[in-house]
């Protein structure tokens, strides 16, 4: 996620336009309120600008200037999961006389090599508005997005896969009615998650305590779709394993459970919902991270301190017996993911993580080198224990850095990138070989 009610420490994520939203963009309880540390946060929360205009950040303010050109560095290190940058090549990738329009393309790829184990299947166009997707169980995938920002964020369906209807109407604002009015600044934070009956997203604002909400959408029953509130929420996924279902959430309160920055359930399988705090973090702790559950309920909760982004894999075990005795595990006790590098988008990928890695350059830039997974799988103690496997190259980046990764998100077993570069923005589904 995005947010002016973020600071930046060597940010790992944006679940994506992203919000991807994400790894982890420190999310601090204290500090300035700047509304942007870069073009692309003006971009996330305002978007598109005026015809032959573009977005920058001056003075930690957005303003427009007139295209002039092949258009600065833009970063997107910002949300969520899902979700990783644009760079001065895709952001100018149609404009005249870009360094980029010489560079061979691959249709599907662009300027991106896929790397041995993986295969690249469906490839379909994707609008700018769309910052993330969620999609149901398979064998058919009904796809969901999160489209717009700011006060604008709203869920929409997008049909189904691969056979996308972007044309439908919205079905549910992010934002509630009253902070859409009244409120001056909101950012909604780029993550959509699906529990098996309803979808999940957020935003905070600039108020005291970053106060925002969850919006819970219920895809059945829209009538009893409602907000949750829920201050500072940074990314969150869904847990759904053996008639338990809850939306984990990573931010300093939910509901009237309220205990500082950590990961928070709000159980869905009870009516009316029960909200409790799932995991602490380490003292030390300045800010929030990811939220994902891969495809075999391992959780992949992290968090932002002195040391950096820390991501731990956590046993659905684990995770269950929180949310039932409503006593939160310490996070730092279970096994920890070393990525190698810094990140700024990741998603689960079947059984498994991945990371958008890279480092960020002297203007703040996010100069991504890779995206790779980590398999995640069960011990010899069974569910209760977690093997972390070697990272293992999915996309590499070549030195052009013409194709960006703007978001990742799970279909299935697979991986869906949305992709941009001279030759539009597209989501592409990568498969891990047979």
């Amino acid at each position: 996620m995005k947010t002016a009610d973020l600071k930046r420490a060597a940010p790992w994520t944006k679940p994506a336009a992203l919000a991807v939203a994400t790894l982890v963009l420190a999310l601090t309880t204290t500090g300035c309120n700047p509304e942007c540390v870069d073009a692309y946060d003006c971009r996330s929360d305002n978007g598109q600008p005026p015809e032959g205009e573009q977005w920058v950040c001056r003075d930690e303010q957005c303003d427009t200037v007139p295209l002039e050109g092949t258009p600065p560095p833009v970063d997107a290190g910002t949300d969520a999961g899902t979700d990783a940058g644009t760079d001065a090549g895709t952001d100018a990738g149609t404009d005249a006389g870009n360094p980029c329009d010489p560079v061979p393309h691959d249709a599907k790829l662009g300027t991106l090599m896929l790397q041995t184990g993986f295969t690249s299947a469906e490839s379909v166009a994707l609008p700018d508005d769309v910052v993330t997707v969620a999609s149901t169980p398979g064998p058919t995938y009904s796809l969901y997005a999160l489209r717009g920002g700011g006060k604008e964020a709203a869920l929409s369906s997008l049909g189904t896969w691969p056979d996308l209807q972007t044309a439908n109407p919205k079905l549910y604002d992010v934002v509630t009615a009253a902070d859409r009015a009244g409120t001056p600044m909101v950012f909604a934070n780029g993550y959509l998650a699906y529990d098996g009956k309803r979808l999940a997203a957020g935003y905070t604002t600039s108020s005291t305590g970053f106060a925002g909400n969850l919006a819970v959408y219920d895809v059945a029953t829209p009538a009893a779709s409602t907000y949750v509130t829920a201050a500072s929420n940074f990314t969150a996924d869904a847990f759904n394993r053996d008639g338990t279902t809850a939306f984990l959430v990573n931010g300093a309160a939910l509901g009237d459970t309220a205990s500082g920055l950590g990961i928070y359930a709000l159980l869905t399988s009870r009516e009316p919902f029960v909200t409790s705090k799932l995991a602490n973090f380490p003292d030390g702790t300045t800010g929030s991270g990811v939220t994902h559950v891969a495809e075999n309920d391992i959780a992949v909760l992290g968090y932002f301190a002195s040391a950096g982004n820390k991501a731990h894999a956590v046993p659905p075990t684990v995770v269950a017996d929180a949310l039932t005795s409503g006593t939160p595990f310490t996070l730092a006790d279970q096994p920890e993911i070393d990525v190698g590098s810094n990140a700024n988008a990741s998603s689960t990928f079947g059984e498994g993580v991945v990371f958008n890695r890279g480092a960020y350059d002297a203007s703040f830039n996010f100069v991504s080198t890779d995206v790779s997974r980590f398999a995640l799988t069960f011990g010899i103690g069974g569910p209760q224990t977690v093997t972390i496997g070697e990272r293992v190259p999915v996309l590499t980046y070549d030195t052009t850095q013409c194709t960006a990764v703007e978001l990742m998100a799970p279909l299935g077993s697979d991986l869906l990138v949305g992709l941009r570069d001279k030759n539009g923005r597209r989501l592409v589904r990568i498969q891990q070989a047979p």
